[in-house]
């Protein structure tokens, strides 16, 4: 290996500064110099080709998805209007609804309930093997260690109810944060199009859970938009089984007591029926405002369900994202050409003041 070329007292005596650096003796020092720069470079070329070669392979999925505005949301309710007059349900008010703003969809796609929820979902590679859960797929080791141990996956926690406290490993914790830098999405302000951007080691797994993350955020947008709307059904419909029960029964005693009493006219009798007749038209009132509620809960669980039109389907992509292995190694070349140069300028200054 050939030693650094230093330049003799009559090339560089004139040139080399003692205490600073001039421009043109660093220009003519590197000129001279170049052949060892060069190598530090093709070093340096090397070391990048190797980190390179053995970076994980990365594959990235991306979803755009369109969310529905409330403001246009509010407008389907007029295609009710008429059906509504007919069977005289009230729609008044039944358009104000409180709704997730889009521009909070990311956030839901970034909250633990969500990675606890993608961890457990079994997934499939592209080359058809089959694991139980994500968490099991990202956490496996590599093939070559399968020879020495074998490791048991780790699992996590399905996803919890608002008022359960969550404990987590911490490689548990680890994997779940992980898991959060592989899943980027973002709301575009200007289009309203909610772009989903998922990273990961298989390219089928990435398109897998690209689509998971659409299925989850339709639910949950779904869910909060109508639970409480749902919650009032469910007690109407409770009533409205009350109601009609009652209802009949009514009807059946105030019938039954005009058949036995048709031809009896009493005072004790007249005041009998009045009662009976009372309580059916009470419970005719009663079924009836109870099932004009019901019908527009009903309706207003349909006005109020948004719509996610999908843009851009998962698809699985046929070229890996990462590593940029041409860009890392120009990157380490050009790194290693600076080094070089900071090192033939370093050795050839004299420090003598």
């Amino acid at each position: 290996m050939k030693k650094w070329i230093t330049l003799s007292p009559r090339d560089a005596g004139s040139l080399r500064p003692s205490s600073q650096v001039e421009p043109r003796w660093a220009l003519l020092t590197v000129w001279r110099q170049k052949d060892n720069i060069l190598k530090v470079a093709f070093l340096f070329a090397l070391i990048g080709v190797v980190v390179a070669l053995v970076s994980p392979v990365e594959f990235s999925s991306e979803v755009q998805v369109m969310p529905e505005l409330q403001a246009r949301s509010a407008m389907n309710l007029k295609r009710f209007g008429a059906l509504a007059e007919l069977a005289g349900i009230n729609l008044e008010g039944v358009g104000n609804t409180e709704a997730i703003r889009p521009d909070l969809y990311p956030d839901v796609l970034k909250s633990t309930p969500f990675i606890l929820h993608l961890l457990n979902q079994p997934v499939r590679t592209v080359d058809r093997q089959r694991y139980s859960s994500l968490a099991a797929f990202l956490t496996k080791d590599p093939s070559w260690l399968d020879w020495f141990k074998e490791k048991e996956p780790l699992r996590v926690p399905k996803a919890l109810n608002d008022r359960q406290t969550l404990h987590l490993t911490r490689d548990q914790e680890l994997l779940v944060k992980d898991t959060k830098e592989r899943i980027l999405s973002d709301l575009d302000k200007q289009s309203g199009v909610i772009i989903i951007k998922v990273k990961m080691p298989d390219a089928e797994v990435a398109a897998q859970v690209s689509q998971v993350a659409i299925d989850y955020l339709t639910r949950y947008v779904i869910t909060y938009r109508t639970e409480k709307t749902r919650e009032d059904l469910k007690f109407l419909s409770e009533r409205f089984r009350e109601s009609r029960k009652r209802y009949d029964r009514a009807m059946v005693n105030l019938s039954a007591y005009k058949d036995q009493h048709r031809y009896m006219v009493t005072q004790l009798g007249t005041i009998e029926e009045r009662r009976l007749q009372a309580e059916f038209d009470l419970a005719q009132g009663l079924y009836s405002n109870i099932t004009q509620q019901y019908e527009q809960t009903r309706i207003k669980i349909q006005e109020e369900t948004p719509i996610l039109k999908i843009l851009e389907p998962a698809q699985v992509p046929t070229k890996r994202s990462e590593p940029r292995r041409t860009i890392m190694v120009i990157l380490y070349t050009f790194v290693g050409g600076i080094i070089g140069t900071m090192i033939v300028l370093i050795r050839h200054i004299d420090w003598r003041l």
